[in-house]
């Protein structure tokens, strides 16, 4: 006689269940709003659209679609456009009243084509919108340091003799930006590489661009880049370590005046402003190896002048390096120069000084 109690209520439990799960899934969905979009079902407004749209540059966030919406019930939202010449804008959210409200819809994307293209927000509450996609043009820029040494470059990464560029092999160059547009940036090739650079500038005023490195470094030394840009140029230099296997060794040295010279010391040939170095032109410094190997020697550039060398050690003990000079001396007067070991040196030792007197 009770199981048709026990029935009936297992049934009204299951119906309860099925009752809740329905109620807290309709909750967790949330309502969906009601809405139209003002000039519906024909062209969109007020609209407003943000940034610039350029043939083949990408978009970013200041590129946006603001319209205006009048809903009717409150709850969620999802409006979107259909995808044109290669982006589209789109906003999801909640409307917490009704009434008018503006939405703005993120633009995402690159234009593929110049010209006039209408943007539609489909269904029947919906409407259009025409955007002008512009042809790319070139940037009014100048490099910092123009027409010299560029100012403060970035080094990125480590270059060696035979080993491969990798993604951080990089130079960072400082702009600064008078009108917005296209830019292409490279060097010339020296010793195996070459950096360079190409994009868009959408901003005015002071800001940075990144040269990407390509090719395989087959010499060593400190190599000298020009930069050949849009409309200026200006030159950098990057150590380039000797390949392996490496010599380890120091530069000797001596204290004199309170400066730390390199001992001992030739320097060769005359030096006069205004004329060129010759093979006349070298110093004499001595290494002491403790581990034979390949080495690279060499000096910043200082007025017009550098010195440097790189060989392979084939013996321990002292020996003496020949520094050949290049360049020409700008003004008369006495500089000091600092060879440094361009890589490791684990032992310390890695650098020193000698005069150069230019007449």
């Amino acid at each position: 006689m009770k199981k048709p109690f026990v029935i009936f209520s297992i049934t009204v439990l299951f119906s309860l269940f099925l009752i809740t799960c329905a109620k807290e899934y309709s909750y967790e969905g949330g309502p969906q709003a009601e809405y139209t979009i003002e000039g519906s079902p024909a062209e969109c407004a007020p609209v407003v659209l943000s940034g610039t749209y350029t043939e083949g540059i990408t978009v970013d966030s200041s590129n946006n679609l603001q319209v205006t919406v009048d809903v009717t019930l409150a709850g969620g939202y999802n409006i979107f456009t259909t995808p044109v010449n290669g982006i589209s804008f789109s906003a999801t959210g909640n409307f917490t009243d009704t009434g008018k409200q503006v939405v703005t819809l993120a633009c995402t994307g690159t234009p593929a084509a110049v010209g006039s293209f209408v943007i539609k927000i489909p269904g029947d509450k919906g409407c259009d919108f025409s955007l002008n996609v512009k042809n790319k043009i070139s940037s009014s820029y100048f490099l910092s340091g123009y027409p010299n040494d560029c100012e403060n470059p970035g080094i990125g990464g480590r270059y060696a003799v035979n080993d491969k560029i990798t993604n951080g092999d990089t130079i960072t160059l400082h702009v600064t930006v008078i009108t917005p547009g296209t830019y292409n940036i490279q060097t010339d090739t020296v010793n195996g590489i070459s950096f360079s650079a190409s994009g868009y500038f959408s901003l005015m005023g002071n800001q940075t661009v990144k040269l990407t490195c390509s090719g395989l470094p087959d010499s060593a030394g400190r190599v000298f880049f020009n930069v050949h840009a849009d409309s200026s140029q200006c030159k950098f230099s990057i150590p380039i370590e000797s390949g392996s296997p490496q010599a380890v060794y120091v530069l000797e040295s001596g204290t004199s005046g309170g400066s730390l010279y390199c001992t001992p010391q030739l320097v060769n040939g005359t030096y006069f402003s205004g004329v060129s170095l010759n093979n006349t032109n070298t110093v004499n410094i001595t290494a002491y190896v403790t581990v034979i190997g390949t080495y690279s020697i060499y000096t910043t550039k200082i007025n017009g002048m550098m010195f440097g060398n790189s060989g392979t050690f084939t013996a321990i003990g002292r020996q003496t390096v020949v520094l050949s000079g290049s360049g020409t001396p700008l003004t008369a007067g006495t500089f000091t120069f600092a060879p440094n070991i361009i890589g490791p040196a684990p032992i310390g030792g890695s650098s020193c000084g000698f005069d150069i007197n230019v007449q």
